[in-house]
């Protein structure tokens, strides 16, 4: 069995298991469906997957408090479904100690259900595992074999805790004056149910609008909406600068960019106190804001922590992830086209304000919402967007 030092993002996932026991459990997973043009073999993509499995140190990986451990290569948990007239195949348990893959074949609908645990997988290792998994089985139809990965998750978190270790005294002085501030929070004086949902947050016409100001004022979708968000939200918080959470990929080495593995980095975004409308100069100020959070990302989220002014506050988290479904993958004669997907299932309680937004193909945005209603209360998020749409029309 081979060991590998935990990468950042599993050390901070850990640590949030340490608050809600179940955070890391069976439903802690990536997920996607295939619709396919057509019957797969299952003989012939139980032995891609077992080939896939074999080529990928992370697909045999159990990760514990202190390390990675790879385990030899194995069959991979492979079902095969006639289908019971079910539609809900977006979600499946993935117990950690059975392996961190399971997929689904049902045969019936045409469907191919990639389950990935989150502890080893983000969105681009979703994909990528689709891709070669479409490549492994063309393969064996006596198509061409996809080239041999040229990077391993172990030497990425081996890379990145030499990196983390390297910058750990310039990263920890950033964070510690970025995050010493009195920052704003949300008026207490109403409170509801906790609630979760999904929703549209804008028509195409307000991502457009998201767009074309990021484009004019040389700035980014995801700086964009981060900005609009805070002077949104400016009126249940009063003045004062704001902290979020959010997410950012740091692929940064052209080995890691088709690697499998979660490459993802939490971190606090502190943005300076909004202006009641949304300006260029401030969605500048955010932009710039982002760019340091980005590269002092792999200082870990909980070290951070310690430098607020109140550690146990209450922090929103944003994310926003841009519609980047790829094309239909092709299993030899078979074409299979990405038509759900999906992070972790919830299974917790929702905490303070959590917004998990996405473009899709149709140019909408739309959102997981959760909140536990102290504050942030379902009238008040679903106020935020039409005000966003209002600071960038």
């Amino acid at each position: 069995m081979t060991r590998h030092p935990l990468s950042v993002f599993q050390r901070v996932m850990l640590d949030l298991r340490r608050h809600a026991a179940d955070f890391t459990g069976q439903w802690f997973t990536m997920n996607t469906v295939l619709q396919l043009s057509g019957p797969l073999d299952p003989d012939v993509l139980s032995a891609a997957l077992t080939n896939l499995v074999a080529r990928h140190e992370i697909l045999r990986t159990r990760v514990t408090e202190d390390a990675q451990l790879v385990s030899p290569p194995g069959p991979p948990v492979f079902e095969v479904h006639q289908g019971d007239g079910s539609t809900d195949w977006l979600h499946a348990p993935v117990p950690p100690e059975s392996g961190p893959l399971v997929v689904r074949l049902i045969r019936d609908a045409d469907l191919l259900a990639v389950h990935l645990h989150h502890l080893v997988a983000d969105p681009s290792t979703v994909w990528a595992t689709c891709r070669e998994l479409a490549a492994l089985y063309s393969a064996e139809l006596g198509g061409v074999a996809p080239p041999a990965p040229v990077a391993q998750y172990g030497d990425y978190a081996t890379a990145e805790d030499h990196q983390r270790r390297s910058a750990a005294a310039e990263d920890r002085a950033w964070w510690k004056t970025a995050l010493a501030k009195d920052f704003a929070s949300v008026r207490k004086d109403e409170t509801s149910a906790p609630f979760a949902e999904r929703a549209t947050l804008l028509p195409a016409s307000g991502l457009t609008a998201v767009h074309q100001f990021a484009r004019t004022h040389r700035t980014t979708p995801a700086t964009t909406l981060f900005a609009a968000l805070a002077c949104a939200m400016r009126p249940f918080t009063g003045p004062g600068p704001l902290a979020f959470t959010t997410v950012f990929s740091r692929r940064d080495r052209p080995e890691w960019r088709r690697m499998l593995g979660p490459c993802l980095l939490t971190a606090y975004v502190p943005l300076p106190s909004p202006p009641p409308r949304l300006t260029p100069e401030y969605a500048v100020e955010v932009r710039d804001v982002l760019r340091e959070c980005r590269r002092h990302c792999r200082y870990p989220m909980p070290d951070a922590r310690k430098f607020l002014t109140e550690p146990d506050a209450a922090v929103p988290f944003y994310e926003y992830v841009p519609d980047d479904w790829p094309a239909p993958y092709s299993f030899g004669p078979i074409t299979g086209q990405v038509i759900a997907a999906a992070g972790p299932k919830d299974t917790r309680a929702p905490t303070t304000l959590a917004i998990r937004s996405r473009s899709t193909a149709e140019g909408t945005l739309t959102a997981h919402l959760s909140s536990d209603g102290r504050g942030w209360t379902r009238e008040r998020v679903r106020a935020l967007w039409p005000a966003v749409a209002e600071q960038v029309g």
